[in-house]
């Protein structure tokens, strides 16, 4: 143990100087901020603009053969009444496979065709764009975008190769104008207008803290969480403002949630005085067309009890103001048992994923079904996961080139034949799916259905949209999760974005504490909440039992994994438990190369990589690109089997900078190891020889296997010591049958009587 402490101390001596170095001097200023903008006038109009990577389009999209028809959803809270919109598409076109007279590609809203993208001269590798006008009245809250191939009548088959024709790109977006709506101030309607599950774009949701006690902070994160579990798939950020004296005039604009005691609310804001837990909804004085949800009381418990009651949903069917009365914090949750997280050992049916409307299609189409695992599900070992696939299909004759492709994560995994008579025809096959393409919590399968046909090619290419055609999953269908158990080694920062574990192991945070500076600064709040919400959105379940400390009460928190969040110079809690970053001296290079060939012998990682060590950690740190900040997470210093995340930014500037990159779904698979090193163009992760634990149980037999492939030394050291007991044990026998070489028992001689 004390070689193990010695080499964690110079692989991170002198952090606190360094990091000060970057901040008083070699700051860089985070990165613009999301293209998503919105923006206010004090008469209520609006002008917003979403760009295809706001409607969660994870990478530029193409168009050809295998794909003539895309539609993806566009939905608009219905607090904004729209006047007048466009889109723009930004693409590239292939020209030599796009070129016909009559080929086009049709953009449609709502199913109204707005116009087309025509083949054009020849402009192969060039980025076009082309913009589109859509009616003010076109648009609603839910709204369906549809991009279509039309074909030339005369030869529909022209374009018809193994290459795509057009790229759409990422950049396209949607540009909406109109007016606000001032919604009633009603508790019934919550969560909206804060959130709308169905809108579209980053939801910014300001909080105004008037106290920051370890309780207030409590009540906001519960919020959070709430919000989280509310909204999953919106992305949400959290501006903070901390003020000790409320002033109306000051409020940020938009719909905020403020967090207060009664005594520093306006005294015309309460019409009776607050004995307890309360939660209003009024008007911004600020900004008419904007609401507040106030969560208040006389002290600071009550605003955690308030908080818990809004978690609860206990506010349907009243007004515009709540009493909670008897808030109590819910029952404990037992482990790994998260609503929104899928058992091991049993099977995961699609009808409880989606409804049986998302499981149909008509004509060539696609079904989408998105499932989350357990972050711990333990895969080792196992090559395939076993999908059992029923499904209805409804075909005509002479349709013997259609087939089923199945894509997880979309990567490919098989093709089934769909039947060629006609009528509808019910089918089952078990696919096996690659555990490699499997993410670490949240995955989605896609089934294509692409209805080909051998008619003549004068009519065969335009069949494939025939509305007599159509296929669809049956809910009865199901993922064999059975041989799989959940067992995981940590610390391993890969299972953070990835499920919020081993944090959310209890889904109401009844085993995780967080430790924030005293007093928190306004980066500090806004990334706890943002971790709030996200854990919340993973686990489906709010953080009534999660517990906040400033680094001077961490002693309250020992017995809990711990998530600490500031700067060195804010929270002295990070210097003592993380030892500082590497010091980039040669002499100390030196011996970080040898601790970094021990790592690669001894650590238990697997497999373990080939490089992401110490030295690369050291050889990141002397780059001349200066880092926002650093994840990193250890097991903890206070109790067994419990972990410490470090969320270290180099300011309050560079905390923003981390929260904006940290829970951005993209950024997810550079997350691993022991430290990620957050940086202007990038994460970078590394492991570090340090001591781990494991969690849950997989079998003497799984788990000694796997111990053995992830410690290579101790297969050798077995050899060795089993290679010496047999030798000692041969010993043994050739020397008792040296004693007797004729094999006989001894004879005890019997004296005459």
């Amino acid at each position: 143990m004390k070689i193990r402490r010695f080499a964690r101390k110079r692989i991170f001596f002198r952090t606190a100087f360094l990091l000060g170095l970057m901040s008083g001097l070699f700051y860089t200023s985070p990165a613009p901020a999301a293209p998503n903008l919105f923006a206010v006038t004090p008469d209520g109009h609006f002008q917003e603009r979403l760009t295809f990577r706001d409607l969660q389009m994870e990478k530029d999209f193409e168009m050809g053969p295998d794909s003539a028809d895309r539609s993806f959803p566009v939905g608009i809270s219905p607090d904004k009444l729209v006047r007048t919109a466009s889109l723009r598409l930004v693409y590239r076109l292939r020209t030599s496979l796009f070129r016909k007279d009559r080929d086009a590609l049709a953009v449609d809203w709502n199913g109204v065709r707005l116009g087309e993208i025509p083949s054009g001269p020849d402009s192969s590798g060039q980025t076009l764009a082309l913009t589109f006008p859509v009616p003010g009245p076109l648009v609603n809250t839910r709204n369906i975008v549809r991009l279509r191939v039309i074909r030339d009548p005369k030869n529909p088959c022209a374009f018809f190769g193994s290459a795509p024709f057009i790229t759409i790109l990422r950049r396209s977006a949607i540009t909406l104008g109109g007016t606000r709506i001032g919604v009633p101030p009603r508790l019934s309607d919550l969560p909206f207008p804060f959130v709308y599950p169905d809108a579209a774009g980053l939801r910014r949701i300001p909080f105004v803290l008037t106290t920051v006690a370890p309780e207030s902070l409590e009540a906001a994160g519960i919020v959070a969480s709430w919000l989280g579990v509310k909204a999953p798939f919106l992305p949400l950020r959290f501006p903070v403002t901390v003020s000790g004296s409320l002033s109306p005039s000051s409020l940020p604009p938009g719909h905020l949630i403020l967090l207060s005691l009664a005594k520093d609310l306006p005294p015309d804001w309460l019409s009776t005085p607050v004995t307890g837990p309360f939660l209003l909804m009024r008007s911004n004085p600020g900004d008419p067309f904007s609401r507040i949800l106030v969560v208040t009381g006389q002290t600071p418990q009550d605003l955690r009890l308030a908080a818990l009651s809004l978690s609860e949903n206990r506010f349907a069917g009243t007004g515009d103001r709540f009493y909670p009365k008897n808030v109590v914090t819910p029952p404990r949750r037992q482990p790994d048992d998260a609503p929104r997280w899928q058992a091991a050992g049993k099977t995961l049916r699609f009808g409880s994923l989606e409804s049986p409307e998302n499981l149909r299609v008509r004509g060539t189409g696609s079904v989408r079904i998105p499932f989350s695992l357990p972050p711990d599900l333990f895969t080792w070992n196992h090559k395939w996961i076993r999908a059992h696939i029923r499904f209805l299909v409804r075909t005509e004759k002479r349709e013997n080139r259609s087939k089923l492709d199945i894509f997880l994560n979309d990567r490919y995994q098989e093709s089934l034949s769909l039947p060629a008579a006609g009528g509808i025809v019910e089918r089952s096959a078990e696919v096996p799916l690659s555990v490699d393409d499997l993410t670490p919590f949240s995955n989605r399968l896609k089934f294509n259905f692409n209805f080909r046909n051998s008619y003549p090619s004068v009519i065969s290419c335009s069949m494939d949209q025939n509305p007599r055609l159509g296929g669809a999953v049956l809910p009865s269908s199901f993922l064999d999760l059975r041989p799989f158990s959940r067992y995981t080694i940590l610390p391993d920062l890969k299972l953070f974005p990835n499920g919020g574990y081993p944090f959310t192991r209890y889904a109401d945070l009844s085993e995780t504490g967080v430790v924030l500076p005293n007093p928190p600064g306004p980066a500090d709040i806004g990334l706890f909440l943002h971790m709030m919400a996200s854990f919340g959105a993973q686990t489906g379940l709010a953080a009534t039992r999660i517990h906040v400390s400033g680094p001077e009460d961490v002693d309250t928190l020992k017995d809990r994994n711990l998530i600490l969040v500031g700067t060195y110079g804010s929270n002295p809690l990070l210097l003592r438990l993380t030892q500082a970053l590497p010091h980039a001296s040669g002499a100390n290079l030196e011996r970080l190369k040898s601790e970094n060939l021990l790592l690669e012998i001894l650590r238990w990682k697997n497999p373990p990589p080939a490089h992401f060590g110490p030295t690369d950690l050291v050889r990141e740190f002397r780059k001349a690109r200066i880092p926002f900040g650093v994840l990193m997470e250890t097991v903890s210093p206070f109790a067994r089997h419990r972990v410490v995340l470090s969320v270290i930014g180099v300011s309050q500037k560079g905390l923003q900078a981390m929260d904006r990159i940290l829970f951005d779904p993209r950024h997810f698979p550079a997350i691993f190891g022991d430290v990620t090193v957050v940086e202007p163009d990038g994460l970078s992760s590394f492991f570090l020889p340090a001591s781990s634990f494991s969690i849950g149980s997989t079998g003497l037999v799984e788990e000694t296997r796997f111990w053995f492939t992830s410690h290579p030394v101790g297969i050798v050291a077995s050899v060795i010591l089993l290679a010496v007991a047999t030798g000692l044990l041969l010993r043994i026998l050739l020397e008792e049958r040296a004693k007797n070489p004729a094999g006989l028992p001894d004879r005890k001689e019997v004296s005459p009587k």
